[in-house]
């Protein structure tokens, strides 16, 4: 049963590529929620432009809606960051500004943190931008799977989890590891000691796609694979050994030609429905 009297924020991030009808679908499914944010707080990071405002614009004059613009875009991790310093409720629930919640997720996710668990996350399933469902992505359930997941992939979906406010503020908030500064929290929170799970369940259409992959590539998404991996042996949650084969695994990956990355996400990566 959920407690009425917790309250939580929603952190979501906004910058100018965004879509402004999938920000307007992020935005509904938030507010149509079974339970209802005490605050959501928006960063806008960088210059976002006229459309994404104008959807902006319907909401900003709502009690529970904040918004902290960044002047200069600087990537996601010091956009959330900079959001985080602004929480004051016990919890944080992360939303993506390109993704619809399902009308239970927060209920969901606010009666696990209540139980106990610092941080909850849990499946997604897939969607292009015109809502055609493409795949399932499931992730480990139980802390012990998440443990061993973690040396070889990342173990939560991003736009899925809520966690203590007070913990990650304790650990720093996000690092700045390019595309992985919410790998490397999990491990922050698995090294400290929290206690985290993932329901094994569907809680967020998130908007993606094969394309998404195969612009993914080069040396700088490359070389971010050895930065995971540098960091979870760090916290202790690899080995060197392991560090070394995972990392020049993906790293290959990262450096195939975009149609041959493209499909290994669509055949190995993902669970077609």
């Amino acid at each position: 049963m959920l407690n009425l009297r917790t309250e939580f924020t929603v952190l979501i991030a906004v910058y100018y590529k965004d879509d402004p009808r999938l920000l307007r679908n992020s935005f509904k499914s938030i507010y149509e929620n079974s339970c209802k944010p005490t605050k959501v707080i928006l960063v806008q990071d960088g210059p976002i432009g006229e459309e994404l405002s104008q959807v902006i614009s319907t909401f900003k004059n709502r009690d529970d809606f904040f918004i902290v613009s960044i002047p200069v875009n600087k990537g996601l991790s010091n956009a959330l960051n900079t959001g985080i310093q602004y929480v004051t409720t016990p919890y944080i629930i992360r939303a993506d500004a390109d993704d619809y919640n399902l009308p239970f997720r927060f209920e969901k996710l606010i009666n696990t943190l209540d139980s106990g668990y610092d941080l909850v996350g849990g499946a997604i399933k897939e969607v292009d931008k015109t809502g055609k469902l493409l795949a399932i992505r499931k992730v480990p359930t139980s802390e012990h799977e998440i443990r061993r997941y973690v040396k070889i992939r990342n173990p939560f979906n991003h736009m899925t989890v809520a966690y203590r406010t007070s913990i990650v503020k304790k650990l720093g908030g996000y690092p700045n590891i390019f595309l992985k500064e919410d790998y490397a929290l999990w491990a922050s929170f698995l090294s400290s000691g929290a206690r985290v799970i993932n329901l094994d369940e569907i809680l967020v259409y998130a908007t993606a796609g094969s394309e998404m992959y195969k612009r993914r590539g080069g040396l700088r998404y490359a070389f971010s694979e050895f930065e995971i991996q540098k960091f979870l042996v760090n916290k202790g949650l690899q080995s060197i050994l392991g560090a070394i084969f995972i990392g020049f695994a993906r790293f290959s990956i990262f450096l195939l030609p975009s149609l041959l990355r493209g499909f290994i996400y669509d055949k190995f990566l993902r669970k077609s429905l």
